[in-house]
């Protein structure tokens, strides 16, 4: 199984989510996921290409290829790409029912024009995910 999916303007390449959620996700130049929460999936982000800036409770840290970073549900955490290259990652939740829905929607909604802040807050809230 492999589908692609317009999450916030960059690709996300399903490739499996039974009991287990995985995507290959290309994170292109300036692409920021802001501090968020998840209320019924812990997300483990692995960094395969690139440098990403990683978000937490403990602040920001840069992580490198080969990096992996675990939050398990209710840990705040976000990314952005501050390189001029795009990165590639890996992202994996568990049991990620709720963040491949979530994924899916993002894409539809894509679909019929531009996303704005309430409407991706609207979107992520339907799925247990909170930012801040």
């Amino acid at each position: 199984m492999s589908e692609t999916l317009n999450v916030l303007g960059a690709p996300m390449i399903v490739k499996e989510e039974a009991g287990l959620f995985v995507a290959e996700h290309p994170v292109p130049p300036g692409y920021f996921v802001p501090p968020h929460r998840h209320e019924a999936d812990d997300e483990l982000l692995y960094v395969m290409e690139g440098r990403l800036t990683l978000i937490s409770e403990a602040g920001e840290t840069e992580a490198a290829a080969g990096t992996c970073a675990r939050f398990a549900r209710g840990d705040l955490h976000g990314f952005r790409n501050d390189t001029d290259a795009t990165v590639r990652l890996l992202v994996m939740a568990q049991p990620g029912v709720q963040a491949a829905e979530m994924f899916r929607h993002f894409d539809r909604a894509a679909a019929k024009g531009p996303l704005t802040p309430d409407d991706v807050m609207g979107i992520a809230g339907q799925y247990g995910v909170r930012f801040g």
